[in-house]
C-alpha cells in the first residue's frame, strides 16, 4: 500500500481521502472508489432511517455529491492543485424532511440520537480503505512504479 494516505472520519457528513501525490492515472479510479463508498454509505444510512413513521420521507432525502464531479478530477490531476476527493453524505434539507437530520442523527431533549448516519460510514470505512489502495496500486503499476 503506497504511503501518504490519510482518511478522515472526524467529520461524520463528510468523507475525505488525501490522496497526496499520485500518478495522474489514479484520477479516475479514485473518484470511483470515492463515489462506490459514498453511494453505499447513502444507500445503508437509508436503509437504517426506514420505518420510522413521524419522518417516513427522510431517508429519500439522504443524497451524496462529489466534488464537482469528474471535470475536478481532470483539474485536479492536470495541474489545479487540489490534494482531495470528498463526498458529502448527508441529509438534503431542501428535501422533503431534510431539515430533520441533526435531531434524528445526533436526538434532542425529547429524542434519543439514532446514529444513522454514523453507522452508515462505520460499516463502510473498510471498503473506502481498500478501493482506495487498489486505485494507487493500479495507478503505481501503469506508471511503471
Amino acid at each position: 500500500m503506497a504511503d501518504g494516505i490519510d482518511i478522515d472520519f472526524s467529520d461524520f457528513s463528510k468523507l475525505a481521502v488525501d490522496i497526496g501525490e499520485v500518478p495522474p492515472e489514479a484520477g479516475k479510479n479514485l473518484h470511483a472508489a470515492v463515489e462506490v463508498t459514498a453511494t453505499d454509505v447513502r444507500d445503508t444510512a437509508r436503509e437504517n432511517a426506514a420505518g420510522m413513521l413521524h419522518a417516513p420521507a427522510f431517508p429519500r432525502s439522504i443524497t451524496y455529491d462529489i466534488g464537482s464531479g469528474y471535470s475536478f478530477v481532470r483539474e485536479m490531476f492536470g495541474g489545479g492543485g487540489a490534494d482531495s476527493i470528498t463526498a458529502e453524505i448527508g441529509p438534503d434539507k431542501d428535501r422533503p424532511q431534510g431539515a430533520l437530520g441533526n435531531l434524528i442523527e445526533y436526538g434532542s431533549v425529547n429524542n434519543p440520537p439514532r446514529g444513522i448516519m454514523h453507522g452508515a460510514l462505520q460499516a463502510h470505512e473498510a471498503n473506502l480503505e481498500s478501493g482506495v489502495a487498489k486505485a494507487l496500486d493500479a495507478a503505481h503499476k501503469a506508471a511503471g512504479l
